[in-house]
């Protein structure tokens, strides 16, 4: 039997498909034979660590994440008009709902708490009660992209806009022994990986531009398409720039936004170890690269674990991050 020094509690952030290394992380704890005591999640942190909670396996869910491609996730993610949020919530409940079933949280096999935010205060609220698939759909409802969803007589928001990588919530819920995983890198970092990337997607997407609309851009603004589209050395820009197309626009100030709030959240709150995996070459929707990410997870808690087990082993106070510095998460 594991002394309760050598049991965790698993903190898991948000970061869309770059969470999926959570399960990576899950894997190798698992592997190594280390307890999980409670699980408090984030967004993509609130699904993988809901359904871990309720007892789909490690296994299960890297299965699941094989499974998807992008057929799959063109048949989920089919936009609906005219309504707060492009994509219709029932087709991922009911996709949560499949896996959970209709349990509260409190019948989970291990403490578990998911982050949302309120639509209308901007506060987090932690869902520590009522129906799973519920608390999960309202922690992974990033605005636009999904509608907000109601319960208990409020909307709610992705966790990520008001709680990235919840530390303080675990903290505040007794945990010991915290080991948290963030996988919201930060924005400059992110910025030159998703760059060159990102050129021949705009190439494509400028060629299906109707004529109608090119004719009216004016010139300069034509000339900055043309230079996103097709770089040049002699024309481009010193030092790092951003490529400012729609998706990326939002996807990086959504990624701006949680960065500084898992700095400033690592400011107040100290896990006792911090996992990083390196994960800013995935884009936040490539949930079809699953394997790829699960295996950074799993390969950052691998490298770290003799950390993990001596730090949680000595229960040392303050936090080693693995992977980045802190001010570079």
């Amino acid at each position: 039997m594991f002394s309760r020094k050598k049991q965790i509690s698993l903190v898991l952030g948000c970061g869309g498909a770059r969470g999926l290394a959570h399960i990576g992380v899950l894997k190798a704890v698992e592997e190594h034979h280390i307890p999980i005591t409670m699980v408090v999640g984030s967004s993509i942190g609130a699904l993988i660590g809901g359904l871990y909670a309720a007892g789909v396996s490690v296994t299960e869910m890297e299965t699941l994440a094989r499974e998807v491609d992008k057929k799959w996730m063109a048949k989920i993610m089919v936009p609906r008009f005219f309504s707060p949020g492009l994509i219709d919530n029932k087709r991922v409940f009911n996709f949560v709902r499949d896996l959970v079933g209709s349990r509260n949280i409190e019948q989970s096999n291990i403490p578990f708490a998911a982050v949302a935010t309120d639509f209308v205060t901007g506060r987090e609220v932690v869902l520590t009660k009522g129906p799973l698939a519920d608390a999960i759909m309202g922690s992974i409802a990033i605005p636009t992209i999904f509608q907000p969803v109601y319960l208990n007589n409020r909307y709610l928001l992705d966790g990520g806009l008001s709680n990235p990588l919840p530390i303080s919530v675990a903290l505040e819920m007794k945990a010991k022994n915290v080991l948290a995983v963030n996988v919201s890198p930060g924005p400059e970092q992110l910025t030159k990986t998703v760059k060159a990337k990102r050129t021949e997607e705009i190439r494509n997407a400028l060629k299906k531009i109707p004529w109608f609309v090119t004719d009216t851009l004016n010139a300069h603004t034509h000339s900055a398409l043309k230079r996103l589209s097709v770089p040049e050395p002699a024309m481009a820009p010193q030092g790092p720039t951003v490529s400012p197309t729609l998706v990326n626009v939002f996807m990086q100030s959504v990624t701006i936004a949680n960065n500084n709030l898992v700095v400033e959240q690592l400011r107040l709150s100290h896990p006792d170890v911090l996992l990083a995996p390196k994960i800013a070459d995935f884009d936040t929707l490539e949930f079809h690269r699953g394997q790829e990410i699960i295996q950074r997870g799993y390969d950052a808690a691998i490298d770290g674990m003799p950390l993990i087990r001596s730090r949680l082993s000595r229960n040392e106070v303050g936090a080693k991050v693995l992977g980045m510095r802190a001010n570079k998460i």
